[in-house]
This record gives C-alpha cells, structure tokens and sequence, in this order.
C-alpha cells in the first residue's frame, strides 16, 4: 500500500489520523508518517484496514436491512390503523 493509499482509504471511511491510529493500536506520528512516506505500512496494517473495510460494510448492510424492516413495520401498523400516509393519500 502506497501512502496516498492509505489517505485515500482512511478518508473514504470518514476517520482521521488519530481514529485510524486507536483502531490499529499505533500511535497516531506512526500513521502520520506512513501517510507521509517517512516510514513503510507493515503489509499487517493493510490485513487490518481489510478486515475493517469488511466489519463496515457488514455493519452497514445490516443497518440498512434493520431500516428496511422498521419503515415496513410503521407501514403495516399506519395501514391497521388506517392513517393516512404520504401526499394525502389513506392506505387501502
């Protein structure tokens, strides 16, 4: 991994240089330098940025389903109810 890779990855997952630091347990000078091209990123950082990449994006389809199940039950209680929804129109 180049540094302009890891600024990229780090920045596309909305963390800062410290963030990024608590979560591989390194002092934040030592992102600060691999960001900056002074010292190499251990190939174990770049399994680690994987291995969250991973843990994100299943956190965030689950997410995504979990909201997806709350909207359809506030649908089917507003329909039992028979509460009119959206733009004036009553469910059926």
């Amino acid at each position: 991994m180049k540094p302009r890779e890891l600024v990229a990855w780090r920045t596309r997952h909305y963390l800062d240089q410290v963030d990024l630091a608590d979560m591989l347990g390194v002092h934040v000078n030592t992102v600060a330098n691999w960001e900056n091209g002074r010292t190499r990123i251990p190939s174990m950082a770049e399994l680690a940025l994987e291995t969250i990449s991973g843990q994100r994006a299943r956190l965030i389809k689950q997410l995504a389903l979990k909201r997806a199940e709350l909207a359809e039950r506030r649908r089917l209680k507003a329909i039992a109810q028979g509460v009119t929804l959206g733009k004036g129109r009553k469910q059926a």
